[in-house]
């Protein structure tokens, strides 16, 4: 996993819980603590694992609400990371729909040794899209973050569910989304 996802997560951290919590959560993770973190180098998928699950036990919530809560707030943080990513996107519907084919071409381009999901679309017709995530990673629920994200950022009502999940054994997730109109 690309570095920046976990400066992303100490800063989610940090920001909620403070910085001595976050320092208590390297101390349950040794592995992470001792190397520096570089937002474009590549680390372990399990050491993000390890954190959330630290930061869980210590903060009393689940695993898919953290990921979700941290989807969100990462969103904004990748965003001003990447602001090229939003080009001719000024809507939720038409960023979902550059993820496959041009803004993770970019991110593969940028950042060596990246390997982001994959996704393929359908449209419903109704304005919505039904999204079909397959990530070896598993983090549907970090996705839900990001599309709660998605919806805060363009200012967009935005409301999904899972149709399917690979945690509930499915071949890969997906998603059925809508869009309200711009607050």
């Amino acid at each position: 996993m690309k570095g920046v996802v976990f400066v992303l997560f100490e800063e989610f951290i940090i920001d909620g819980w403070g910085e001595e919590t976050f320092e208590d959560l390297l101390d349950l993770c040794p592995h992470v603590a001792s190397t520096p973190i570089v937002g474009p180098k590549t680390y372990p998928d399990e050491w993000l694992i390890d954190m959330l699950t630290a930061a869980c036990g210590r903060l009393g919530v689940s695993a898919p609400d953290a990921l979700r809560a941290f989807g969100r707030f990462a969103l904004p943080g990748l965003i001003g990371r990447f602001p090229n990513f939003l080009e001719g996107a000024g809507h939720p519907r038409a960023l979902l729909l550059q993820l496959h084919d041009i803004i993770h071409v970019e991110v593969r381009k940028l950042l060596e040794g990246a390997s982001p999901p994959d996704f393929r679309y359908e449209d419903p017709g109704d304005g919505g899209l039904i999204m079909h995530y397959h990530s070896r990673r598993r983090l549907c629920h970090f996705m839900e973050g990001l599309l709660d994200g998605l919806g805060d950022h363009f200012n967009v009502p935005t409301r999904h569910r899972q149709l399917a999940c690979t945690h509930d054994g499915a071949e890969h997730c997906t998603f059925s989304i809508s869009f309200g109109d711009a607050r």
